[in-house]
């Protein structure tokens, strides 16, 4: 017979569910102790695998960016905008960057779109629309770019380019950077905030406002989509129901493996899980959530030798192409963005929870 069952049989019948109910205290209270500490406290093993995996993948990143203008002098996302948001992460995390290289990059993107002036003035005769602006005034916030009349034309571009329903429109199909109407409006709406001057601010809540009733409603069709909306719906702080289900979303469409694919009839790869995991952080989320560790740990295990991220190519080609010496040949200009996404990822995951808020 159990001990507990005995001390129970041995006592007054009147005596007997009192001694039962702190019996099952205690079992209780044993039971919680007996459960692994990591979950209230960081696990700094775990920690250290993610700023080691950030260490060897920065430097190819800071080099790709570095690279980038002995063949192009225009301003890229792929090039500009996440190495250095990929930067950024990394020191916040504590990791040293290549200073130098990250204000190159913030320059290069400055004069590039001051080239453009009078065209951003007049709403037209920029490559990639507002994803182009949009991506650019990220990039400008990332290097500390304060207002001039480079960003304010900018800000008059995405002004006059916005659609008659709210959103900002693609005008490329360049899978899976290219593809999304839902991060060209989360990206206006991000630059349109920081950047508006006085004069435009009137005009900016309005576009805001008319952003966000499209946001509110739109379909998604792609893990890029429902990461968008997801960072959407919490930058414009809407209702907590709405943001649920949101991120909801995007947590369902996890993979056993703990990655996330670019469609849904994709495998898991490292740009939608390094992208998803960001937004997930970025929206509250913590290391310590069962899909994020899952996500973290596909990170990890798909880091290439060299602390590259492969992914493959499916879109098509629209530019001449030519080798930037980045890792894996023709899959590069994809391959470059995921270990950005997963490194801006790894280094938020890296960070304690508190300091992810």
């Amino acid at each position: 017979m159990h001990l507990s069952t005995a001390l129970v049989t041995r006592l007054p019948a009147w005596k007997r569910p009192r001694l039962a109910v702190r019996l099952i205290a205690v079992a209780a209270a044993t039971l919680l102790l007996a459960l692994p500490a990591a979950a209230a406290e960081p696990d700094d093993a775990f920690r250290q695998k993610l700023t080691t995996a950030v260490e060897r993948g920065l430097p190819l990143v800071e080099q790709a960016a570095g690279r980038y203008p002995e063949h192009r002098k225009c301003f890229s996302c792929h090039h500009q905008t996440l190495p250095m948001l990929a930067m950024v992460a990394a020191k916040n995390a504590g990791q040293k960057i290549d200073r130098k290289e990250f204000d190159a990059q913030k320059e290069l993107t400055h004069t590039s779109f001051e080239y453009d002036l009078e065209d951003l003035r007049a709403g037209k005769g920029i490559g990639g629309k507002g994803l182009t602006v949009g991506y650019g005034l990220w990039t400008l916030g990332l290097g500390g770019q304060k207002p001039d009349e480079v960003t304010e034309a900018m800000v008059t571009y995405l002004l006059k380019t916005q659609e008659d329903d709210g959103r900002w429109d693609v005008h490329a199909n360049r899978p899976p950077m290219e593809e999304s109407a839902l991060t060209t409006t989360v990206l206006s709406i991000i630059g349109l905030r920081k950047y508006a001057v006085d004069e435009q601010r009137g005009d900016v809540e309005a576009a805001v406002s008319k952003a966000g009733a499209w946001i509110d409603s739109a379909e998604t069709k792609s893990q890029e989509d429902l990461v968008a909306k997801l960072w959407g719906l919490h930058m414009l702080k809407r209702p907590a129901a709405a943001i649920d289900e949101a991120r909801r979303a995007v947590l369902d469409a996890q993979r056993e493996d703990g990655g996330w694919g670019q469609l849904e009839s994709m495998p898991s790869d490292p740009y939608a899980t390094g992208l998803t995991l960001c937004v997930l952080f970025m929206t509250g989320s913590t290391r310590e959530e069962a899909a994020c560790r899952r996500g973290l740990e596909f990170l990890l295990d798909t880091q290439q030798e060299d602390g590259s991220w492969f992914v493959k190519t499916r879109s098509k080609p629209v530019q001449v192409y030519f080798d930037n010496g980045d890792p894996h040949g023709k899959d590069q200009f994809i391959s470059t963005p995921a270990a950005c996404w997963s490194l801006f990822a790894l280094s938020l995951g890296a960070r304690l929870p508190s300091e992810n808020d």
